[in-house]
């Protein structure tokens, strides 16, 4: 039986501690209950409505589609385990050259008998060999005003970043950061932050030069190489021209490029990549990932970057060139189909990549091994918090935006409550596990939540 509670209903958590009891629900006729400690088996699921429990016993049916024209649709909602919190971390599948590493992590090796999908992180690392890519960058990018083509010279800026660099975010309308210093492996998380609070910031004074005192002190670094970078619709003031001589003076870079006006939004966008040099020389060229399920077929049916394309029996992500040095992570949404529990399921993934420096095109392949499930519970225990946890802030950005049940998760008050709670999990589970890259990660996560709240 399916009992259902808001997302708003996360203060009664505090209740279930006192009396007892496990996490409570609340049933569709506005009832709350309390399910008592050790019964019932199951997991709860995210859905347009808010949050179900959702029993063993409960076995969703799968979902046949007659038509390839027909929306993809899971048969259920997106498992979470009952607690809200995650005990597994994905383990890396690695396909590699000389000179680049792709690292794939699923968010399952349990999969739902009654068909689904998965999510994949995916890390794009071109290691930097020897003179042909800069050492890292503190870069901060100002947008001003509201032009048009902010986002787009923000993404073309971040497209010339690379592993090593760190970059910082920030509005000039109340001098408020929007993305706090993060690697510029996160560009499809950067650049979605940038473009979800330009859709949804409020009026607020233009503060340039407290922009640019922040900027300063987000970048400000002895060893690596100061630069920022001002996106602005109007010219700047006196004031803030006596701001940037004094960041010049500290040795800071400083560029300004407008975000609309009479010049072609080509050549602001090479003005852009002036301004901030790319990190590294192309090494690798035309990289493309195919997903092949077996038992087939799987979809690439969302990115977070790249292009998502669909073939017959597989799916497909073009992530085009890769530079020395280069980092970036995306995460994919892939489709299973439904099979017997207990049968093995697997990913064979293939990068084929025109590699430059030894002359002609590569295929690297390598296997991502599941195993179907019918248990709910079991599949909810078993889930990797650290792509999840990822996954869901990218959807909170609307960079994925289907990924956690699509649009109308809006109806039930947002995913932004979930993406919170999967970020502080995933500093639980780092704190347990010692992985301080994961710690880093979510940190990083639990930060960019705050500053997009």
């Amino acid at each position: 039986m399916s009992r259902r509670r808001s997302f708003f209903s996360f203060a009664l958590l505090a209740c279930s501690a006192v009396v007892g009891c496990e996490r409570p629900f609340v049933a569709r006729d506005g009832t709350v209950s309390f399910q008592e400690k050790g019964s019932g088996h199951g997991a709860t699921v995210l859905t347009a409505n808010g949050v179900e429990y959702r029993d063993n016993a409960d076995m969703p049916q799968p979902l046949v589609r007659r038509s390839v024209d027909e929306p993809w649709r899971a048969p259920i909602g997106f498992i979470l385990p009952k607690d809200g919190r995650f005990t597994q971390a994905s383990r890396p599948t690695v396909l590699a050259t000389e000179g680049l590493a792709i690292v794939l992590r699923p968010s399952d090796t349990r999969v739902p008998a009654w068909g689904g999908e998965v999510l994949v992180r995916v890390d794009i690392i071109a290691p930097a060999g020897e003179g042909t890519a800069r050492w890292g960058e503190n870069v901060a990018i100002v947008v001003d005003g509201n032009g048009a083509d902010a986002a787009a010279l923000a993404d073309a800026a971040l497209g010339q970043l690379a592993g090593r660099d760190r970059v910082t975010i920030l509005d000039a309308s109340g001098a408020r950061i929007i993305v706090p210093a993060m690697p510029a492996s996160n560009r499809s998380m950067a650049v979605a932050a940038l473009k979800n609070h330009l859709k949804t910031r409020g009026r607020a004074k233009r503060d340039m030069a407290g922009a640019l005192r922040a900027a300063g002190q987000a970048i400000d670094s002895k060893d690596v190489t100061q630069r920022i970078l001002v996106l602005t619709d109007s010219p700047l003031s006196p004031e803030d021209v006596a701001d940037v001589s004094r960041l010049a003076q500290r040795g800071v870079q400083i560029g300004a490029v407008r975000t609309s006006g009479a010049d072609d939004l080509d050549e602001r966008l090479e003005a852009v990549r002036t301004q901030v040099p790319q990190a590294g020389m192309t090494v690798f060229r035309d990289v493309k990932l195919t997903f092949e399920g077996t038992p087939a077929p799987s979809h690439v049916i969302e990115a977070s970057g790249g292009e998502a394309r669909w073939v017959l029996e597989a799916g497909e992500l073009a992530i085009g060139n890769v530079r020395s040095g280069e980092a970036r992570t995306e995460v994919l949404r892939v489709t299973v189909p439904a099979w017997v529990p207990g049968e093995s399921f697997r990913f064979t993934v293939t990068a084929h990549v025109d590699d430059l420096a030894y002359g002609g095109p590569r295929e690297l392949v390598a296997e991502v091994p599941c195993i179907y499930d019918d248990d709910i519970e079991r599949i909810a225990k078993s889930r990797h918090g650290d792509v999840i946890a990822y996954a869901s802030a990218m959807a909170t950005l609307r960079r994925l935006d289907a990924a956690f049940i699509g649009d109308d998760v809006s109806k039930s008050g947002g995913l932004r409550k979930i993406a919170e709670l999967h970020a502080s999990s995933m500093q639980m589970l780092a704190r347990d596990t010692k992985d301080f890259a994961m710690q880093e990660q979510a940190d990083t996560l639990v930060a960019l939540l705050r500053a997009t709240r």
